[in-house]
């Protein structure tokens, strides 16, 4: 997407059947790499992507975490209004939790993004509001001795705002992670996150 005008810039193992008549069981680790390699395939329709540096401190335990976030935004909008515009962007994301009472944890994930925007009078800017629903997979599940997010495959559900200008944007995100009850208990991490993006 360009920087406040009208002109968007952009490229676009399961289980084995146990009981007759049931179907396997879903494997996580597939449903990751298929939305890795949806983001992959739609690159050919996506250009200028971006990368994000990231920091969250979350609700629970007290786990921060950093990360790397690589984004590809569609070339086009989904909708275009007279002064707000839905767009839509993948993002790769590779974070480190620091986990105080636990084995730290490394997340890699994909998320692909609905941002409602609204460029300034001058055009030099751009204010927006975004959310997504996305999978995660992580290398361990436990928050402390006492506290487990039960499975390696997760969701992870996000509401942010933020301000890009240039080729520059900041932004803030309230995210959720947990398994939607895949497995009990799912106790879920929220995060508080503050990132900033440079597109190339």
């Amino acid at each position: 997407m360009d920087d406040g005008t009208n002109r968007w810039h952009g490229r676009s193992g399961g289980r084995t059947m146990q009981a007759r008549g049931r179907l396997p069981a879903a494997d996580p680790g597939r449903a990751l790499l298929c939305g890795v390699a949806l983001a992959i395939g739609t690159s050919a329709w996506a250009a200028g992507p971006d990368l994000a540096l990231t920091a969250a401190l979350g609700q629970n335990e007290h786990v921060r975490k950093a990360g790397v976030v690589l984004g590809f935004t569609r070339a086009e909008p989904l909708w275009q209004g007279a002064q707000w515009r839905l767009g839509l962007r993948h993002e790769l994301e590779l974070a480190a939790w620091r986990v105080p009472h636990a084995r730290n944890i490394l997340e890699l994930g994909y998320s692909p993004v609905l941002r409602l925007e609204r460029p300034d009078a001058t055009g030099d800017g751009v204010f927006f509001v975004e959310g997504s629903i996305g999978v995660r997979l992580l290398s361990h599940t436990r928050l402390s001795p006492t506290r487990s997010l039960s499975t390696a495959f997760q969701f992870a559900d996000m509401l942010g705002l933020g301000w890009q200008w240039g080729r520059s944007t900041l932004g803030l995100r309230l995210q959720h992670i947990s398994n939607g009850d895949i497995k009990k208990p799912n106790p879920g991490i929220n995060f508080a996150q503050v990132y900033y993006r440079y597109r190339f």
